[in-house]
């Protein structure tokens, strides 16, 4: 019978991984066309550089306002539910966007802010309760498979989507793209119904329904509290996200204002980024994650911060600017490659070892306290790459990260420790 029982487990998890990846893609691709469409839709509509930045900014933010919430409707009601009705409410908001479209006339630019804020929280919404939900969407063994797949599946759409807006946005309506994105939220909402969100049975929490939405997220963070992994975690995260303002922030503005390479060529090195995330997640769907994740964790960071100090070569010799773009293109690559194995054993280890009624308020805190340093990570290193030498702040991140790394793989075997004493 157990033979029969893993056979069948077996066999519905990768039916359950083929149809998530094939909806995360399509997901993704949808999001990423409407996204970049709407980006340029902002500037040619607008001209302006602020209002485009708010638009960029107001979804992230929606989501760390609204996350008590999000992680209350993700751990407290039924996930496949959830995703459908915000699913739905992406479309309802889509359908009304494109009735009203051709009478907003001055009004334009305050819908799209309204809507691009709904629908930030609602994807939110969606990504923080399918988290939740993998758990019980495929068997153990399969969910680190999930993971990985999943990486490859949204970096390969994130390359198509802006790549096929840039090149239909001026010979096809902006409400095309609208059109697009309603057909493909359809599509999505299909598949999810089509899922089995109850393949792994686990216990539910006998109270979960009567707790308050702020008593839910104080719980949640008294649970992270006594997981010293889980608060690690948050910590490494948060600091990984800081430092990786060198690479947002300063690689193109050492590709584009110091060494005056071509626009081809720096989308070229962030092709290659977005190439190394989709390599890097089909190689993770092979491995298995360590039994220490945040010794796997501590490894990935070493070798994510070993590739920065080459972006000094091209700031002290002189040398042609495709040689330039191939360095900056490989560290790119590299560096995609190693972050696939910082995220996708940390939300594996999240899901095979969170309860599944707390997985929703974990994540949650997990995505507030990894995004707390990044506005000021960004906001540092342009000042830093600006006023100060760029091969000093290089070589002082290169220093940060592998700090980071060894610090990391010191508290590891200490945190797997104080886990395991006190389960």
């Amino acid at each position: 019978m157990d033979s029969e029982r893993e056979y069948y487990l077996k066999r519905a998890s990768q039916k359950q991984i083929k149809k998530a990846v094939t909806s995360d893609f399509i997901g993704s691709f949808s999001s990423s066309l409407f996204n970049f469409a709407i980006s340029l839709y902002i500037l040619k509509l607008t001209g302006s550089a602020m209002n485009f930045g708010t638009t960029l900014l107001i979804g992230p933010l929606i989501g760390i306002v609204f996350s008590p919430l999000i992680g209350y409707l993700a751990d407290h009601n039924d996930h496949k539910k959830v995703m459908i009705r915000t699913q739905l409410g992406c479309i309802v908001l889509l359908v009304v966007y494109s009735v009203f479209f051709p009478v907003l006339g001055q009004w334009h630019y305050l819908m799209v802010l309204v809507m691009v804020a709904t629908l930030g929280l609602n994807t939110r919404i969606f990504s923080v309760t399918y988290l939740a939900a993998v758990s019980r969407l495929v068997d153990k063994p399969f969910i680190q498979q999930l993971n990985a797949l999943e990486q490859s599946s949204t970096s390969l759409a994130n390359i198509l989507g802006p790549i096929v807006a840039g090149a239909v946005f001026s010979f096809v309506p902006f409400q095309s793209f609208i059109y697009f994105e309603i057909a493909a939220e359809f599509i999505v909402v299909g598949i999810v119904l089509s899922m089995n969100f109850h393949l792994i049975k686990e216990e539910e929490q006998a109270d979960a329904k009567k707790e308050t939405m702020w008593t839910s997220m104080k719980q949640g963070l008294i649970y992270v509290k006594k997981r010293p992994m889980l608060l690690y975690m948050v910590v490494v995260a948060s600091l990984l996200n800081f430092l990786c303002g060198v690479f947002t922030v300063g690689f193109p503005y050492l590709i584009i204002h110091v060494l005056h390479m071509q626009n081809i060529q720096y989308s070229l090195t962030e092709a290659l980024f977005s190439l190394g995330l989709v390599a890097g997640g089909l190689v993770a769907s092979k491995l298995s994650v360590d039994s220490n994740p945040i010794g796997m964790v501590s490894r990935a960071l070493i070798l994510e911060g070993l590739p920065i100090i080459f972006a000094i070569i091209p700031l002290i010799i002189s040398m042609n600017s495709w040689l330039s773009t191939s360095i900056f293109g490989l560290i790119n690559f590299i560096i995609a490659v190693v972050l696939v194995f910082i995220n996708v054993p940390i939300t594996t280890y999240m899901q095979k070892t969170i309860p599944a009624n707390y997985q929703g308020r974990v994540f949650t805190i997990m995505m507030v306290g990894a995004t707390a340093l990044q506005p000021l990570g960004y906001f540092i290193y342009g000042i830093l790459f600006q006023y100060a030498s760029s091969i000093i702040v290089i070589a002082f991140s290169f220093v940060g990260f592998l700090i980071i790394g060894l610090v990391v793989r010191l508290i590891s075997s200490k945190a797997a420790y104080e886990e395991n004493f006190q389960g």
